[in-house]
């Protein structure tokens, strides 16, 4: 009972991921709170699966980690509370309390509501999390996973590209009153679409390499020339880098410029540590065989680009710093963070707590920081914002070590390198990372990398 239980559950994690970008990246109220009604679901029926079962639960990280965003979390707890002294409180119930003449129940959140909310969101990427670190200790399922997530990229880019190249947007894609002239697939903004097809690119990359590298053991193999290799190679690789071409494609065509960049730097990163990997640790057939993929990769990617970067480009070519508007709001955040750094203004409050210091010439309200690094820090306070990146960083720095240490299947842990260098990357720029369905993704596949960043032999 307990392995069909497992198998379920194993399923219905990888659809909770794959299918929630179709209700516009679960960026709505119902869609996000079912996503983490699934999550909790799956978790808790995880926990009665594994009940009295001695090893099937197993963190495989450092206390730190766990500790660290444990620490995030009890400080949004802490600013819904009503018992915190009066000078903590957020500024506008002080305003109001001197404008009505009495003291309200104030807060350090602005929202009670808002900050519990963004704490379920938060909690519910923690437990995709959770849950991947689980299955992920089996390669077999971490490979599955991969597998599916690039299936998955394929599928939402094809369907991106339809729309787009046919000109039939759809009405529950608000038509084409929505960037009609970008591919944004199931997404409302194209930035948030540009950040989860880079995170699928890298794991349909990363799933191609390790199916192509992977050395078939034969008895009674007769040694096949060059000429045969690569025949072979061709005939294995050219289904795999079609699906990357039309990602590629999808990516480009989004004429998301920070989407764009960043994921061309989580892919530069990953193909670096998979050519490095294999150099220190294979030789012959096999170290060409791993580059000779690599290079294919790199091929296959350019040719899309050049096909369809035309707009891109040219927005890049546009693009002058000096005159965004997101700087000027940028050094309001800054200001706020200086005025209350350690407090913050409450979690997930931001579109209303910012109006203290929203001062654009434009007369546009910034609901988001577009930069979810300064907006943590604004809602958070520096000290538990810290905290939480901290946490992030640990993450990245196991899969790093997952790639140093691990003498197979470390395709894994440097896909979560590379994840964690274009989400971190884009969150500069762009609040991608705060859509639910990214957060999501990106959970999924840090637990996996995490999970194979240590030897199945090892315990924890």
């Amino acid at each position: 009972m307990t392995r069909i239980l497992d198998k379920s559950l194993f399923f219905l994690l990888l659809l909770l991921v794959a299918l929630s970008p179709l209700p516009l990246g679960s960026n709505r109220e119902w869609s996000w709170s079912l996503c983490a009604l699934l999550a909790s679901l799956l978790t808790l029926l995880w926990a009665a699966g594994s009940f009295g079962h001695t090893g099937r639960a197993s963190w495989r990280l450092h206390p730190a980690i766990p500790l660290l965003a444990a620490l995030a979390c009890t400080w949004v707890l802490l600013q819904v509370a009503g018992w915190t002294p009066t000078a903590w409180h957020h500024p506008l119930w002080v305003m109001a309390g001197e404008v009505l003449s009495v003291e309200p129940a104030g807060r350090i959140t602005l929202s009670v509501e808002d900050s519990l909310i963004a704490l379920m969101r938060l909690f519910s990427y923690g437990l995709v999390f959770f849950l991947a670190l689980q299955f992920g200790r089996d390669r077999g399922r971490a490979q599955a996973i991969f597998g599916w997530l690039a299936i998955a990229g394929l599928l939402y880019a094809i369907f991106g590209l339809f729309v787009y190249w046919s000109g039939d947007h759809p009405a529950w894609l608000f038509g084409d009153r929505t960037m009609p002239h970008d591919v944004r697939s199931t997404f409302i903004n194209r930035n948030h679409f540009a950040t989860w097809q880079g995170l699928t690119l890298l794991c349909a990359m990363a799933y191609f390499y390790h199916r192509m590298a992977k050395p078939e053991v034969k008895p009674y193999t007769v040694p096949k020339d060059r000429e045969a290799q690569v025949e072979e190679f061709v005939l294995k690789a050219w289904k795999p880098m079609i699906a990357v071409l039309l990602m590629v494609t999808a990516l480009v065509l989004t004429h998301s410029r920070g989407g764009f960049a960043a994921t061309l730097a989580g892919c530069v990163v990953l193909l670096w540590l998979l050519d490095r990997r294999a150099s220190s640790r294979k030789t012959g057939s096999r170290k060409s065989l791993s580059r000779l993929t690599v290079i294919t990769a790199l091929v296959v990617a350019s040719i899309a680009f050049y096909l369809t970067s035309e707009l891109l480009l040219d927005r890049i070519n546009r693009t002058d710093i000096t005159t965004e508007e997101r700087l000027a709001v940028y050094a309001n955040i800054n200001r706020a963070v200086g005025d209350n750094p350690a407090l913050g203004f409450g979690y997930g409050t931001f579109a209303d707590s910012f109006r203290l210091y929203d001062q654009n010439e434009s007369g546009v309200h910034y609901d988001r920081a577009h930069n979810t690094w300064l907006e943590n820090a604004f809602e958070l306070g520096v000290p538990a914002a810290l905290a939480l990146y901290a946490a992030l960083a640990g993450l990245a720095l196991t899969c790093l070590r997952g790639v140093r240490r691990r003498h197979r299947d470390w395709v894994y842990p440097a896909t979560g390198v590379a994840a964690s260098v274009l989400v971190g990357l884009h969150a500069i720029f762009d609040f991608s990372l705060q859509i639910p369905a990214v957060a999501i993704l990106y959970a999924l596949v840090m637990g996996v990398a995490c999970a194979q960043s240590y030897s199945s032999q090892s315990h924890h």
